[in-house]
């Protein structure tokens, strides 16, 4: 019988620490979680204040000149994209608020504006990269998509930063 008692202590002793280890693994789990999340959120915060920075300061202090580059680079990448996007569906953009129209539309439904001097005009790719650049609210552009495909020296401190 001491066999048995044995063994059910030996096993209850084992359940009891399992049961304190997952506990523990949970609380671990929850905490990188948190930690996760809230870098997240600074990560936003971060690019908040960039993007209002950029937009604030339209000339870039030597200092920024190579994140700047990466912004219009981007911008313009994006833009290219898009036109070629709305080539392909067969759509063109919306001079007022930069929203998607067919092409047999006369008007956005978006904004209500009339369209059909844009379709008139739109014939060229050169044509439709003018009435996208006018028609893009700064606003609505991403100014970090694509960043990583610049070096990352480009966003090092300078010495007058440090």
């Amino acid at each position: 019988m001491a066999f048995f008692e044995e063994l059910g202590k030996t096993i209850s002793d084992t359940g009891k620490e399992v049961a304190t280890k997952a506990k523990a693994l949970t609380e671990t789990i929850q905490l990188k979680t948190q930690i996760s999340v809230e870098k997240t959120k600074l990560d936003e915060a971060y690019a908040v204040i960039g993007k209002q920075f950029y937009e604030a300061n339209k000339e870039p202090d030597e200092a920024y000149a190579k994140a700047y580059e990466a912004v219009r680079a981007s911008r313009e990448r994006i833009a290219a994209l898009e036109i070629e996007l709305s080539l392909s569906e067969g759509t063109r953009i919306c001079a007022e608020c930069g929203a998607k129209v067919p092409k047999s539309s006369y008007y956005c439904g978006k904004c209500g504006a009339p369209v059909k001097e844009a379709s008139q005009k739109a014939d060229t790719e050169d044509d439709i990269v003018e009435e996208m650049e006018q028609a893009a609210p700064a606003e609505e552009v991403n100014p970090t998509a694509g960043i990583n495909t610049v070096s990352e020296d480009a966003f090092e401190p300078t010495e007058e930063q440090e």
